[in-house]
């Protein structure tokens, strides 16, 4: 009886130092970290917790994935109520744990995950585990997340935000913190709601063309899947069983992408057969639109902003091609087999 005594007194003093602990870290957080740095993902957040209850579909991934998706486009046609839960070099491991987080008050029925060959191959200290975290709307899935983080160098950055504030009695740059994040609707130029950021309107012109992409953007044929983070790779069948166990339909993404970008990745038919061969493994949907017949004349230079992110013109192009290849009876009409047909 001591003993069991004993330890609810410890888990209560836990309870009591965690709860002090977010306390303070959200006080800091409203303090001292820099709007601007931040403003998308708390405009995001914000804007989930007000659609709590109504959502139904979500797309994740990286930040190809915010320009390239318009949830106000996809729910039109399809009669969704979906959400953009993309963000900058986000980890599927931020994915997993936001597909959680948002399904405590949501009916889910689908789930997209966006991939693209850095995700899956480049490593911890390449990928933002800040952003999931600060997307989370319930303290379940914050504390879930915490748990689940095995550096304890993320673990601190996260809890012990690197502010960019110069000092910390700059009291005019706190002053200027706490006006914008609790403003009741506080503007953000290329957000248009649901987690969509807006492209804009600049163009590609090849200026960072090269023959060959960096290793990270660089898919080796010979090496196949045994070149992507495990991580990446656990936290995908994760997300796949936890889909699975909870009824909703899980799709993996590839996103179109410009050619010269797309001539230098490497060996991208063996990457679509990795994957195809892994999402077959997995029982989940995959749809590779690297692969789509006219991508070379619907998805050139002028529909993206750099060589991997979409502009305005791009992601509406883009969301509206999503709408009608997800409502189709044969999606599989809209793709070509392997590279080699686009005739290059």
């Amino acid at each position: 009886m001591r003993n069991i005594k004993n330890a609810w007194k410890v888990i209560s003093r836990i309870c009591v130092v965690l709860a002090f602990v977010l306390v303070l870290e959200s006080a800091i957080q409203l303090c001292y970290e820099d709007w601007g740095t931040i403003s998308t993902l708390t405009l995001s957040q914000r804007d989930r917790k007000t659609l709590n209850g109504t959502l139904d579909t979500l797309y994740c991934g990286p930040s190809v994935a915010f320009n390239a998706i318009d949830p106000f486009i996809l729910d039109e046609r399809l009669g969704t109520s979906s959400f953009n839960l993309a963000a900058s070099s986000q980890p599927v491991f931020g994915s997993y744990y936001l597909i959680r987080d948002a399904a405590v008050n949501n009916e889910i029925r689908r789930v997209y995950q966006i991939l693209t060959i850095p995700t899956l191959k480049k490593g911890r200290g390449q990928r933002n585990y800040l952003s999931p975290y600060k997307q989370m709307c319930t303290l379940r899935g914050r504390l879930a997340y915490l748990a689940a983080l095995r550096d304890e160098s993320t673990l601190l950055s996260l809890l012990a935000y690197s502010t960019r504030v110069k000092t910390y009695t700059s009291w005019k740059s706190v002053r200027n913190n706490i006006r914008r994040k609790t403003e009741k609707n506080p503007s953000m130029g290329n957000y248009k709601g649901r987690g969509f950021r807006i492209g804009g309107d600049k163009v590609y012109q090849g200026e960072n063309a090269q023959e060959r992409n960096v290793d990270y953007n660089y898919w080796d044929g010979a090496l196949g899947l045994s070149q992507a983070d495990e991580e990446e790779l656990s936290y995908l069948r994760k997300s796949a069983e936890f889909c699975k166990k909870n009824g909703i339909e899980y799709t993996i993404l590839l996103l179109p992408q410009p050619q010269e970008n797309l001539s230098g990745a490497g060996d991208l038919d063996n990457l679509n057969v990795c994957l195809r061969e892994f999402t077959d493994e997995l029982g989940v949907g995959f749809l590779n639109f690297q692969l789509y017949k006219n991508r070379l004349t619907e998805f050139a230079d002028d529909k993206f902003r750099d060589e991997e992110h979409m502009n305005t013109a791009g992601g509406e192009a883009f969301s509206e091609l999503l709408a009608e290849v997800l409502s189709s009876d044969d999606p599989g009409d809209y793709f070509y087999e392997s590279m080699a047909e686009f005739g290059l």
